[in-house]
Formats: C-alpha cells, sequence, structure tokens
C-alpha cells in the first residue's frame, strides 16, 4: 500500500478535478487487502468534503486552496486507512446485521419528523437531494461501513478505562 501510495499517490490525488475525465469511475486506484478504492468513490468523497468546506466557509474556498491543505491527500489516506480498519474488522468477524441497519436509517434525525421515520418515499427523495445524490443502496452501503467501523472501534477501545486519580 504504502509504494502505491508514494509512487502512484501524487500524481493521482494532484489532479481531483481532472480525475474523471483521466479515470474511470470503476478503475482501481488502491487495492488494500484485497479491498479496493475506486477513482469514482474518491470523487465522490472528495466532492462531498469540498461541499461540507464550501457550506462552512461559504463558499469561500477556492480549489488552489484545497490543493494548498493537502486535501486530496487527506482523502486518499482516510479512504485507505478506512479500508485497512474494515479488513480488520471483516477478520474479527464484525458484522453489521440488516435489523441493525435499519434501526440506524429510523434513527437518523434527518430522516425523522416529529420523531418518526418519513417513510420510505421521502427517505429516497432526501437521497436523490442529497448533495452528492446518492442512492439507497450507496447510502445504505456506507451507512453499514460507518457502523462496522464504529464496533471495531469499540472493540479495540471498550475496555480501556481511566480512573480519576489517573486523570
Amino acid at each position: 500500500v504504502l509504494t502505491l501510495v508514494a509512487f502512484y499517490g501524487t500524481d493521482f490525488v494532484n489532479t481531483p478535478t481532472t480525475l474523471a475525465g483521466a479515470a474511470s469511475p470503476g478503475e482501481v486506484v488502491a487495492e488494500i487487502d484485497g479491498r479496493s478504492v475506486t477513482a469514482g468513490e474518491f470523487q465522490r468523497r472528495y466532492l462531498t468534503q469540498v461541499q461540507q468546506y464550501q457550506t462552512a466557509y461559504g463558499g469561500n474556498i477556492s480549489e488552489q486552496l484545497l490543493r494548498q491543505l493537502g486535501i486530496e491527500n487527506q482523502i486518499l489516506q482516510q479512504m485507505i486507512d478506512e479500508q485497512a480498519a474494515l479488513s480488520e474488522a471483516e477478520r474479527q468477524g464484525i458484522r453489521v446485521s440488516d435489523e441493525e441497519l435499519a434501526q440506524q436509517i429510523f434513527a437518523t434525525p434527518s430522516l425523522q419528523e416529529n420523531g418518526v421515520f418519513v417513510g420510505e418515499a421521502r427517505y429516497e427523495q432526501a437521497l436523490r437531494n442529497a448533495r452528492p445524490p446518492m442512492t439507497k443502496g450507496d447510502f445504505e452501503a456506507s451507512l453499514r461501513r460507518d457502523m462496522m467501523l464504529d464496533k471495531l472501534r469499540a472493540a479495540l477501545t471498550d475496555w480501556m478505562a481511566v480512573s480519576d486519580a489517573e486523570l
């Protein structure tokens, strides 16, 4: 992985805005323990991050500033770390059941109205209106992935405790 990032990562992340034209969305840009990061996944994550920065800073953030901050490298490294953690979660037998996923969806505040799930039609509409838009399958896969990562973190850290004296 480090070799891939060292030799190809800099070329890949230095051209995020032209990535769509330079690489097909399905093209693998990094492979970690048999798990892939595709150009399309990177582009979606990049666009989501840029949207968050623009929202936070009132749209006053340029592509040049993003490059100077190294956002592309940070996003790619996060995606590589995520894939490595997911691989470890699978080795540890950590899974997210369909029931757990459904409970998380029903409990998502943005998908509730007066404390009740908004319903399937409004759920799908909210995903289509998201920036960037998402399919139900993409959203649920992303949520399942996040839940697996949370379970892995909990498995690794829940046993740790700091006493008041140590604090």
